[in-house]
Formats: structure tokens, sequence, C-alpha cells
């Protein structure tokens, strides 16, 4: 599967989030292929696991223990430089199944209904037409996976 993809040359579509590194599109085109077991200091790692936070601006380390979280303003930064207008992301459960950062310049989009069995979240899944109009279906939980009293003897 693709690190990356881009859709229409607006829409920037990945598992993590952006990388302190990327600054072009071109560097996305370098990836080394396959790339089995990228290292810590490598952008893939970034593209895989880096997360937006609402809690400061810039570069911060990830509580995760690999990558950064990133601000709106670096966010908005990075896509300017790439002419880039949206940011689709997955990595994170959001409880409607979707959630919009920075003025709506990145979305997290969770595919997941009933996460693990634990969680009460809706699934998302993104519709981008040959316009670039993003609309939304929503997988609520109840009506999918309907919660089962399980008797054990």
């Amino acid at each position: 599967m693709p690190l990356t993809a881009i859709i229409g040359q607006k829409i920037l579509c990945m598992h993590g989030g952006i990388s302190p590194r990327l600054n072009s599109l071109e560097i996305l085109k370098g990836f080394r292929r396959p790339n089995y077991q990228p290292s810590h200091d490598q952008i893939e790692i970034d593209i895989l696991w880096s997360d937006p936070t609402t809690s400061g601006k810039g570069w911060s380390p990830n509580q995760r223990g690999v990558s950064f979280t990133f601000g709106a303003d670096v966010l908005r930064k990075a896509l300017n430089a790439m002419n880039i207008d949206l940011v689709v992301r997955a990595h994170q459960v959001v409880q409607d199944g979707y959630e919009f950062f920075a003025q709506r310049r990145l979305v997290t989009i969770f595919s997941a209904p009933f996460y693990c069995g634990q969680f009460d979240n809706a699934a998302a899944v993104l519709a981008v037409s040959e316009d670039l109009v993003c609309s939304f279906q929503i997988l609520r939980p109840k009506k999918y996976f309907p919660k089962r009293r399980i008797q054990i003897s």
C-alpha cells in the first residue's frame, strides 16, 4: 500500500500526518520502495505516526513515543508551501467518524465503528467527487454492531 496519495493535486492522504521535513510533494515521490522498516529519523515515520494537536503551536514530541504532534500553524505553512488544500488522515479514534482540524485544512477519518468493542464511536467513509467536493458517509455503531449480551455458563 502506498504511504501517501494525492487527489486532484489538492488533497493529500496519509495514515498519520505531516512532518517538519515535508515542504514539497517531490519529497513524497522520492520514498524508497519497498521500505519495510523505516528508521525513526525518516520522514516516512512522521507520515505514519504524527498527530495534530489543539494544545499548542509548532512541533512537539508525540506522546506515542514516536514522531511529533503539530499545531495548526505549521500545518497551514506546509500546505501553503505544497499548494495543497486538505490533508486526509486516519490513525486516531474520533467520536463521529470524522473530525476537522485547523479550519478544515485537515480531517481525520476513522473507519472502524465501535472500535475494539470499547468505544461507542461512529465510522466514516470520505467520498471525493471529480470536482474535489468532499462528502461523508457515517456508519453508526449501534446500527451495524448492536451490543449483545453474552451469557457464560
